[in-house]
This record gives structure tokens, sequence and C-alpha cells, in this order.
């Protein structure tokens, strides 16, 4: 096999940026192919002073040499300014003009090289008195003809120029220059091109299929086989030539989004996996619509759930792409007759002086992500300085949140839980504060995502378990306490089953006073592993409550799953109560249910004495507010001292 054709092969296992996705991508190919680098066409022109150096060193016609050395200096001249067109367009993005244009440049000036090789053929020739030149001309004429038409047999147009520059000369000379059997040597010549030919349309043929045969291997390789979007390793090689022409085109903003849905495990756990790779697919289907919308846009999946955006947008379009794609997912999804309402979250950053590297856009667009998902899903979020800022900020809390945990700077505040049919406290809900030395007292929505985002809040758990479990043991054994888990906490089940046996053992407290507080959020990750460590906890005797009832899923099969003994209706229903007929309807199904399997009822956010007979009205059991009182830290009698504002 030819070394040209390996070499047009290795082109093909190195190669993973040629402009494959051009219009014409095997013609862009194959120009690429034999002229990508200075290097072969610096070579070429060398190689041609040398030959015409070998020439006059057997003819001594100085005149000849000098003209034939300045023309090959001028074709390798004019093929290096055709090589610097083509790598610039290249960079902007190759059009089919510009691979046209370009082709026909470089056809132009190789067959111009080839053309000046067989004019220094047919002038060797000329000296049919001496043998060597003859030899020369043969030679050369045969060893290059080779060279063309497997170098260049990818182009046939190309390659037929080239050999017919090449050979045209020479067998011109021999049938009109007095040489003996100058007939014979046309005949040969004439013959050495067809054989030429046919050799160049063979391996033409087998570049062909080579090509075709890796076009389908790069497909898979860097397509989403469900979906049909482009993989995280395609868009990694895309999101690299956008952020290289951005660099150059500073009038446009390149925008990188990244989609989220919200709670897709849902679907998954409802509805089976099928329904969640319809679900997929529909998204994909979505997506690819809505940023078809937008110039110059590419989307790939990036695994599960995630999609990633990447577009070059004008000033003022980029909210608005990220507000379309929230739109297009906010349409229900059926599957096999059955429905789902599915939302999606994005995170936005655009390139700028401070965010050019991939890895710093990325990290941008993830972080605006996740303040989307905080600030209640299906929604978008750009990063802008206000978010730079409060990372920054969010940053130092960190290393202070530290320092709070080692120097125990932590409280705990409690709550009142007030019991509606009997008019006293059943308990306490413990909440946790952070006394900061600077800052003063620091909520837990500032500092808890970032403990749950570090991993401190396993310590912080802890440390908020003890304290509740240790301040719970002085109250009277009537009073409850309730202590928040975090979802993150059941990464460690086995940890974290240890961590509450010690604390109930070491307080003395009784385990059915220990309620643990677990938001829907929690039930996403539902495993073996969760489910083993809750009926570990329940074993000891400590109860489990379901946190924000109505925020999240709020999917029955979880509340038949697993051993919840309280439900807690989220605030936002009960804002609304009395005057929202809808939020009062879904309040008293909830405390019908409840009853009916044996659970108590309690509601978040009671503010006012209407609301509290409201709910008094619909069944529910207890509640809590700011009507009842405000968290406080637990001075010595405060059960005392609960004891009695319920009484009068």
């Amino acid at each position: 096999m030819p070394l040209a054709f390996y070499g047009v092969n290795a082109h093909f296992a190195q190669r993973t940026d040629a402009p494959l996705g051009a219009p014409e991508p095997l013609r862009a190919f194959l120009v690429e192919t034999i002229h990508s680098a200075r290097g072969p066409l610096a070579i070429s022109s060398v190689l041609g002073v040398l030959i015409n150096f070998s020439a006059y060193a057997m003819v001594g016609d100085r005149l000849f040499f000098f003209v034939q050395v300045l023309a090959n200096v001028v074709v390798g001249l004019g093929r290096m300014r055709r090589l610097t067109i083509w790598q610039a367009r290249r960079r902007r993005g190759l059009t089919d003009r510009d691979v046209v244009e370009c082709d026909r440049g470089f056809l132009v000036w190789s067959a111009m090289l080839a053309l000046l090789l067989g004019i220094t053929c047919r002038h060797l020739i000329s000296y049919a008195a001496a043998p060597g030149p003859l030899a020369l001309a043969v030679s050369l004429c045969t060893g290059f003809a080779i060279s063309f038409a497997t170098g260049s047999a990818g182009r046939p147009f190309t390659m037929a120029a080239q050999i017919a520059g090449l050979t045209g000369p020479l067998i011109y000379g021999f049938l009109t220059l007095p040489i003996p059997l100058g007939g014979v040597w046309a005949a040969l010549i004439v013959g050495l091109v067809c054989a030429a030919l046919l050799v160049g349309r063979f391996t033409r043929q087998r570049i062909v299929a080579l090509y075709r045969a890796n076009e389908e291997n790069r497909r898979l390789a860097e397509t989403d086989i469900l979906t049909g979007l482009m993989n995280r390793y395609a868009m990694a090689q895309v999101f690299a030539r956008a952020l290289e022409r951005a660099a150059l085109r500073p009038q446009e903003r390149l925008a990188v989004y990244l989609v989220d849905l919200d709670r897709f495990k849902q679907i998954n756990d409802t509805l089976g996996h099928a329904a969640g790779d319809a679900v997929i697919v529909e998204t994909g289907a979505r997506l690819r619509a809505a940023a078809g919308m937008a110039e110059g846009a590419d989307i790939a999946r990036m695994g599960g759930d995630e999609f990633m955006l990447v577009a070059r947008l004008a000033e003022g379009e980029v909210e608005a792409l990220a507000q379309r794609l929230i739109e297009t997912l906010r349409g229900p999804f059926s599957f096999e007759g059955a429905a789902a309402t599915m939302t999606g979250s994005v995170g936005v950053a655009v390139y700028s002086e401070n965010c050019r590297d991939a890895a710093e856009l990325m990290k941008c667009a993830d972080r605006a992500l996740y303040e989307a998902k905080r600030a209640g899903r299906g929604r978008f979020r750009l990063f802008d300085r206000e978010l730079a800022a409060r990372i920054a900020e969010d940053g130092e809390l960190e290393i202070a949140l530290e320092e709070a945990l080692e120097h125990d700077q932590l409280e705990v505040w409690y709550q009142p839980i007030h019991d509606l049919r009997r008019g006293h406290v059943e308990g306490y809900e413990a909440l946790v504060r952070w006394r900061h030395p600077r800052l003063g007292l620091v909520m837990p929505d500032r500092f808890v995502p970032l403990a749950e985002q570090n991993g401190a809040i396993h310590r912080l758990g802890e440390i908020v378990l003890a304290k509740a479990c240790r301040e719970a043991a002085r109250w009277p054994s009537a009073y409850t306490v309730a202590v928040n888990l975090s979802p993150r906490q059941f990464l460690r089940p086995c940890a974290l089953v240890a961590a509450i046996k010690r604390e109930l053992d070491q307080s003395g407290l009784d385990p059915a006073r220990l309620y643990l507080e677990i938001t829907e959020n929690f039930l996403i990750d539902d495993n073996d592993d969760t489910r083993s460590a809750i009926r570990a906890i329940r074993e000891m005797g400590a109860r489990f409550s379901l946190d924000d009832f109505g925020r999240g899923y709020s999917s029955l099969a979880y509340i038949q799953k697993y051993p919840f003994s309280k439900i807690k209706i989220d605030r936002e229903f009960v804002r609304n109560i009395p005057a929202d007929p809808v939020s009062s309807a879904i309040v008293a199904s909830v405390c019908l249910l409840a009853r009916r399997i044996g659970m108590s009822v309690v509601a978040e956010g009671v503010e006012t004495d209407m609301q509290r007979r409201a709910l008094c009205e619909l069944g529910v059991d207890l509640a809590q507010g700011y009507f009842f009182g405000r968290p406080a830290p637990a001075p010595a009698g405060l059960p005392v001292f609960a004891e009695k504002r319920a009484s009068g």
C-alpha cells in the first residue's frame, strides 16, 4: 500500500479537529490532509530547487537553472499564502464556498509545481546525446507520477492536473525532439500515466471507504444514542472551538447554558425507566427546537437529565434564550397514556474578560444552575457580578464555618409546636443558629447549603442532634423535640445511625420523644441503604416527620413506603387559609388521609388567630408559627413557661 495512503489513515486517527461539519465534508477533509502543514510545502519547494541543481550539474545550463529556481520559490510562496488563507477561514468556520475556492487555489499551485518539474524533465531530454539526463528525466517523471497518483488520489482533478503538468512537456519533447525511439518513450510515458490514474482511482476508493467508516465511528463516538444530540466528548470539542472564535469576535456574546430537569427521578420511580427515557428524548427534541432559533447554537446531552447548550448571541438575547428554554420544558410530557408535568432549571454563564476558559465558564454556569434550583426550580439564573460577589462571600463563610464548628459557635433555638385540640405545647422544633463574631446571628438558610456542599453538614448535624437531645432530656417527659436531618446525612447511613444511637444513649432521652424531620427532597435519593438506615432508627424507637409536604413531590407512594408519624404541611398552603378554598381543600384532604393511616398533621407558618381557627375546623392536629411563638434559645424552665402560656 502506498505511503501516502497510510498518511491519510494516520490523519483519520489523529486529526479530530478537521472541519468535517462543512457542507462538503469529504472535500474539506481531502484538502486538509494534503495541505494541512507548512512543512511539506517547504520541503517540496526545496526538493524542486535540488532537482534543478542536479539538472544544472548534468547539463550546465546556468540561465535555465536560475529561472527554474526562481519559479520554484514563487510557487512555494504562493502555496504558503494559500495555506494561510485556508487556516484563517478554517478557524472562523468553513463554508461551502470557502472549501471550493481554497480547493481550486491549491489545484492551480499544485499543477504549477508539477509543470515546473515537467519543464525540467523536458529540458533534460533535449540533451539526448547524454544518457544521464534522459535517465534522470524518466526517473523523476516515474517517481513523481506515482507520488501524485497516491498523495492526491482523493482529489481526482488535482491529481490529473499534476500528472498532466508533469508528463505533458516530457511527452511533447519525446515526440518533437530528435531522440532515438522518441515515440516509444512517449508511449511508455502515456502508459505510465494510465497506470498512475488507475492506482489513483483505486486509492481514492480506499480513502473514501475509510473516510465513511471513520465518519460513522466518529458519529457514534460523538452522539448520545438516546437523544441523537452530541455527547459530552463532542461538546468539549465544539466548546473549545467556540472559545477560539469568541476571542476573535468580541462583538458576539458566547453563552453557556446548563439545563437540568427538576425532580426527574420521580418519573423513573412512578412511571418506570422507559417513561424516563421517553422524557429525556422529548426534552432533547424540545431543547433542539428552542436552540434552533438561536444562530450558531450547539446542544449536547451531558448525561442523565443534564443538557448543555453553547450559543453565540447578540446583546440582549442571552436571557431571552434562557427564558425560552424554561418555557419549552413546562409543557406536559406523555408516555403510553400517562402524563407528567416537568420543569427545568437553567444556569447561564457568558464569556467575558474575567471568565475566558472552559473550566471557569462551566463552573460559573454550574453555580448559576445551583442558585436557580435553590430559588425554587423552574427558572433560570445568570451568573453576574452579584452572584460572583456571593460566591466570594460564601468562600469566606465556608472558612468561618469550619472555625464555628471547632469553637462551638452554633446555637440551637427552639420553636414551640402547639396542640390545637388540647390547647397546649406538644413539643419543640430544634433550629440551628450561628453566632458569628463579626456578622452576628446568621440564619440557617445562609450557611446550611454551604455545609451541604462541602460535607460539613455531617458534623453540623451531629452537633445539633447532640445539643437538642441533651436539652430535651431536661424537659418534662410529655414534651417532644424535632430535629431536622439533611438528605446529605443519609449519604453516610451507618454514621448517621451510629450518631443517633450514641446521642440517645448519652443524653438518656426517651427515643419516643425524638422526631427526625426529613424533607421531600430527601426522597429523591431513595435507595436500599437509605431504607435500611430509616428502619434501624425506627427500631431504636425514634420517629419520623415528613417536612414541607406539598412543596416537592407529595408522592403518596413514599408515605406508604416510609414509617412517618407526622406530616408537616408547607407554609405556602397555610398562608392562604381560609381565603383560598383550594388551599383549604388540600389541607382537609391531607388531614383525612393522615387520620385514616394513623398519622398526625402539623401546619407550619401559622401567624394569625384566623388561620388557627380555620386549621382547627379542617382537622389539623398540631401547628407552629409566630402566632404560637418565635424560635428562641432554650432558657431554664422554658417548658414550664410554655405550659403557663398555653393554659393562660
